[in-house]
């Protein structure tokens, strides 16, 4: 398994260590990293990390289409590029405090002016705003 990529798809769904991923979890976190790096020519792993790592100056188109990608594949964007909101906390609420992870999603969920500003803009500010959920 990629560590990356789940460690990417916990960042991706507020992410960074908000919720227990199960082996399966991880896997389809896999296939769905794989799946959006391919989509974009010249997007590397090591770019993809850094997003992981929360390096987020810099960061290119490319970059923000593959978390639209993957934010898509697991369920937590539409393909118009709205953020679903309710499947976002109820699968997050699972193993947190509710009323934290809704507070969390509201926060983070400001439509931008296209949809991979608004992936990356909500992945940002959830992976900077997940301390407030423990």
């Amino acid at each position: 398994m990629n560590s990356f990529v789940s460690v990417l798809l916990v960042a991706a769904v507020a992410l960074a260590g908000v919720c227990a991923l199960t082996e399966e979890q991880v896997k389809k976190a896999d296939g769905f990293a794989a799946e959006c790096l391919t989509k974009f020519e010249g997007l590397t792993k090591e770019a993809v990390g850094k997003l992981r790592a929360g390096e987020f100056e810099n960061v290119d188109k490319n970059q923000k289409c593959f978390v639209k990608c993957f934010l898509e594949r697991a369920g937590f964007m539409d393909a118009e590029g709205n953020l679903q909101e309710d499947y976002m906390i109820e699968r997050l609420s699972l193993d947190r405090e509710k009323s934290k992870v809704e507070a969390l999603v509201k926060k983070c969920s400001e439509k931008k002016d296209d949809a991979c500003e608004t992936a990356f803009a909500a992945f940002e500010c959830y992976y900077n705003g997940k301390a407030s959920l423990f």
